[in-house]
């Protein structure tokens, strides 16, 4: 069950993030103030291909804004991270041909490259980085309107729930988040 919550959040974690192109701004270019919290387009670059970056802006508000009010619920995900870090990134073999692997690799050869890394030294610093985002937006959502409990028919009630406690505290905090490149 908690696999399935996992994957449901780390699903809205992807849907907040969309397409468009970065082309023309500098790395240290910021893109967010979340809160005190700079967002760079360097940041966006590691996370991001460069045609999804200025889609991807307001998730990662969202998901810089929930690492900061789980900290301050002192919400503790130390364990959760190293779950997903040891059930993730494992950098899929070559003669693995599942879609999830072809996905995967396509996804860090094209960011490596970019970057000057390793496919798979990339892949590790991404689930290393997506991680700890993706706790702590499954523990603040779980927080606020508790665990899934239903069956898999269920689950997209429960995501637009967690979403709509994503807006509201966007929401509650707007006056706190500039965002400078859209």
């Amino acid at each position: 069950m908690r696999n399935l919550c996992q994957l449901s959040l780390l699903i809205l974690f992807f849907i907040l993030v969309g397409c468009s192109n970065s082309t023309g701004y500098k790395n240290e270019d910021v893109v967010a103030i979340v809160r005190g919290e700079e967002i760079t387009i360097g940041d966006l670059r590691f996370l991001y291909p460069d045609e999804k970056i200025m889609d991807a802006i307001e998730g990662t508000v969202k998901a810089v804004l929930v690492i900061q009010e789980a900290k301050k619920l002192k919400i503790d995900v130390a364990e959760e991270v190293q779950e997903i870090i040891e059930e993730h990134a494992t950098y899929p073999a070559e003669e693995d041909a599942s879609p999830v692997a072809e996905v995967i690799r396509n996804f860090a050869d094209s960011q490596a490259k970019k970057l000057g890394m390793e496919p798979e030294d990339y892949y590790k610093k991404y689930i290393e980085a997506t991680s700890e985002s993706m706790a702590y937006m499954n523990a603040y959502v779980q927080e606020i309107i508790g665990e899934f409990q239903g069956d898999i028919d269920d689950i997209d009630e429960y995501n637009e729930q967690g979403n709509k406690v994503l807006n509201e505290l966007v929401a509650k905090y707007k006056d706190e988040i500039k965002i400078f490149i859209k």
